[in-house]
């Protein structure tokens, strides 16, 4: 029930902060104009860059906190978490400090602005570094909680504070001081409030109020740490070199096209950011039950489920962005810039989602040092191949460069965790609980942009025309994966009834 519980709370909390960013963004444009809009996602980009500073201590302190739950030793785990707040506190610190230094050096030579002035953008990337050093020790806390098994407060936190957030920006910017200044200032306001909120949420759970300071205790936890920053560090640079580069070489409205694109695919993150949530603890736990064929079983039955369902919506944003965002924005021209780059980046999203399979099993099988050589191993592709294909062809350059990589993320990962972690998570995987799902939810979306296109049908008609070529695509993803009594199973199991385990 709480494994249940806890993938509840985390997808509401993915789709309220996607459907959030999604509904206020038309505001943004609208009272800061695209370029500003280029700034917000230029902070979007540099916030998840600098999560390289965290070297895995999040996931370290959740790991603590759950061990020291089983095994009596919370006080240990209270006095790491306090500790901690004091390194994350310095490194908030080191950051406002950073930016600060080279804000005018960005304003003047990195970011090309042509409507607003340089001691704007200046201005702006000085309060991004306030923003990100006030929200900086949110992910520390948030990694407590999923530890202490609080993640549905985590999840109530986080939709709240942005749902607030969200309703104060835009009423600033409609009532008050419309800048992009104005923007970060009341963004800074609410993640602080969010830390504060989400620190005291962490010590309710965790206990032990009166535990020591104790900068020893690191050492105990470093190894792990080391291994998955490693993993985070590598992982980040593959993800978001694309958008460093585009930045550097691409205007600044041209780059506030790419993010809206990004900002539209990040909708698949709904699946695959409460997938990895959940999936982690469950593939541990069997791996240390030596439970091999429910193992298996589990890894199996969810990776059809969820290829299907996210093949579906990747397809969707594939084929129908240009109507979404035509409605969405009322700009067609806008949406005709946007619609290649939002499908080249949702292919190589859906394949990137698709791996959150093999990776949580390296890492529950104990393997980090492999899933770090993979994304080190892709890093090594892709600053060549960004850098050419962005100088060359732009924006399109970058979100082509995404999926290219992603498709040889699928194989190569695919290949190495068959031979080094488990079998069935090998080519044969790929054959059956992958291409299946596929080629099933292809072919509708393929066929339903044709005729919409074909007919030339208005942007409400062409959605519509999405949404059921989305619903047939999962229909038969459904039926091509499972057979009638296998089905049956997975609703029980879903459900939480006692099934066979078994194939």
């Amino acid at each position: 029930m709480r494994l249940a519980w806890n993938m509840a709370a985390a997808m509401a909390n993915s789709t309220v902060v996607v459907l959030v960013s999604l509904i206020a963004l038309p505001f943004y444009v609208r009272f800061l104009g695209m370029e500003a809009y280029g700034l917000i996602g230029f902070y979007a980009t540099l916030q998840t860059v600098l999560l390289a500073l965290d070297l895995g201590l999040a996931p370290t302190v959740s790991r603590e906190i759950a061990h020291g739950a089983e095994t009596g030793q919370q006080r240990r785990s209270a006095s790491l978490l306090r500790t901690l707040g004091v390194v994350y506190v310095s490194v908030a610190v080191v950051i406002v400090a950073l930016i600060a230094l080279i804000a005018p050096w960005i304003g003047a030579d990195w970011l090309h602005a042509k409507t607003l002035s340089e001691s704007t953008v200046t201005q702006a990337v000085t309060l991004m570094g306030v923003n990100l050093a006030c929200r900086w020790p949110i992910s520390l806390y948030q990694g407590a909680l999923i530890g202490a098994h609080r993640l549905a407060h985590s999840a109530a936190t986080s939709m709240a504070t942005n749902i607030c957030a969200a309703i104060t920006t835009i009423a600033v910017l409609a009532w008050g001081a419309r800048s992009i200044q104005a923007f970060f200032v009341v963004q800074a306001a609410f993640g602080l409030l969010q830390v504060l909120v989400l620190r005291g949420l962490a010590w309710r759970a965790v206990g032990e109020f009166g535990a020591p300071y104790d900068f020893g205790d690191l050492r105990r936890v470093w190894h792990f740490s080391a291994w998955m920053g490693g993993v985070v560090i590598a992982g980040l640079l593959v993800s978001q070199f694309d958008k460093v580069v585009l930045s550097r070489v691409v205007t600044l409205e041209s780059f506030a096209h790419y993010m809206l694109a990004a900002l539209l695919v990040s909708g698949l993150q709904v699946l695959t950011t409460p997938a990895f949530n959940t999936l982690f603890p469950k593939f541990s736990a069997l791996i240390a039950k030596g439970d091999r064929s429910s193992l298996e079983y589990l890894y199996i039955t969810a990776s059809r489920l969820f290829s299907t369902s996210l093949f579906a919506l990747a397809f969707a944003v594939v084929f129908q962005t240009e109507p979404m965002v035509t409605i969405w924005l009322g700009d067609a021209k806008v949406a005709a810039d946007v619609a290649p780059l939002a499908a080249w980046l949702a292919v190589g999203s859906a394949l990137n989602g698709i791996m959150v399979f093999p990776y949580c099993l390296q890492l529950a099988a104990g393997k980090p040092k492999l899933a770090f050589l993979i994304a080190a191993g892709l890093l090594v592709i892709t600053v060549p191949m960004v850098i050419a294909l962005a100088i060359k062809y732009g924006a399109i350059g970058g979100a082509v460069s995404w999926a290219i990589l992603n498709a040889l993320y699928l194989f190569i990962g695919t290949w190495l965790t068959g031979r080094e972690v488990m079998g069935f998570a090998g080519w044969l995987w790929l054959k059956r609980s992958v291409s299946i799902p596929l080629i099933a939810t292809f072919a509708p979306a393929l066929l339903g942009a044709w005729v919409c296109r074909t007919l030339a049908v208005a942007p409400w008609m062409s959605l519509g025309c999405g949404v059921i070529a989305a619903s047939t695509g999962i229909v038969l993803g459904f039926a091509g994966s499972f057979s009638s009594g296998e089905l049956r199973r997975v609703v029980d199991m879903a459900i939480g009834r006692r099934t066979p385990v078994g194939r």
